[in-house]
């Protein structure tokens, strides 16, 4: 059976948003899968298991310990809003350890976060974008 991480949380005021997110794709994504929850909030990374129950990630390899056991995920779906998750900063990590993830690569998420640096880039090649007085 696949391992599914649903990496929710982060460093934003969306963090409760993103948890909410989760706990929704919980439902949604079918029982031929093993899916957990693993929550990131700055250095504290640990994945959720049953009645709350809590456990820490191996930032090494993305890991945990269950029943005495070394667990690993065969994907991350990330569903956190802001940083890490929004501006390539934990794509930059799932990538340097081989984890498959749910979206856009690193200077895609690092250059579309930061919105004057992603104008100037589509200025750079000719791209326009609305002005504060053109709406």
């Amino acid at each position: 059976m696949k391992r599914i991480a649903i990496v929710a949380g982060g460093d934003s005021s969306e963090s409760e948003v993103s948890l909410r997110s989760a706990a929704g794709l919980m439902t949604f994504i079918p029982d031929e899968y093993e899916k957990y929850i693993v929550s990131i909030t700055g250095g504290d990374w640990k994945v959720h298991l049953l009645d709350s129950v809590t456990t820490l990630i191996d930032k090494n390899d993305f890991s945990f310990v269950k029943e005495g056991q070394k667990t690993t995920f065969d994907f991350a779906y990330i569903t956190i809003h802001g940083t890490p998750g929004e501006n390539g900063i934990l794509q930059g990590y799932f990538n340097l350890i081989g984890m498959p993830f749910s979206c856009c690569d690193v200077l895609a998420s690092a250059l579309t976060f930061d919105k004057y640096v992603c104008n100037q880039f589509r200025s750079s090649i000719g791209g326009t974008s609305p002005q504060a007085n053109d709406i």
